[in-house]
């Protein structure tokens, strides 16, 4: 991604392989829409009990100009989402539906 990404860790240690991941889909994002002024997305392990397992949270936020699109995807709303890499790319897949539908309400008012 050329513009601004920022990514956070909560809950767990930074992940280098996660980081390379996130950019990657990141910048397929600018696939879609080129207009991407600035990415932030915080990968969170809440703290849970050791028999429900691991469960990872995702946010990101995305800035584009006129608007900030937010996927918030939370842990208790899939079972995969006990991978951080499937949670990272069930995020992006929302975050690129959202743009592509701000993208052609761009288009539409041209």
């Amino acid at each position: 991604m050329k513009r601004n990404l920022q990514i956070t860790f909560r809950g767990m240690s930074p992940s280098d392989a996660l980081s390379e991941h996130i950019r990657d889909n990141a910048d397929k994002l600018e696939q879609f829409f080129d207009g991407i002024t600035g990415c932030h997305v915080v990968v969170e392990e809440p703290h849970r009990h050791h028999q429900q397992g691991k469960h990872f949270h995702v946010r990101l936020d995305l800035h584009v100009p006129g608007k900030n699109i937010v996927v918030d995807r939370e842990h208790a709303e899939k079972s995969s989402h006990e991978d951080p890499y499937q949670a990272v790319n069930d995020a992006f897949d929302a975050a690129r539906r959202q743009l592509q539908h701000y993208a052609e309400g761009l288009r539409a008012h041209r």
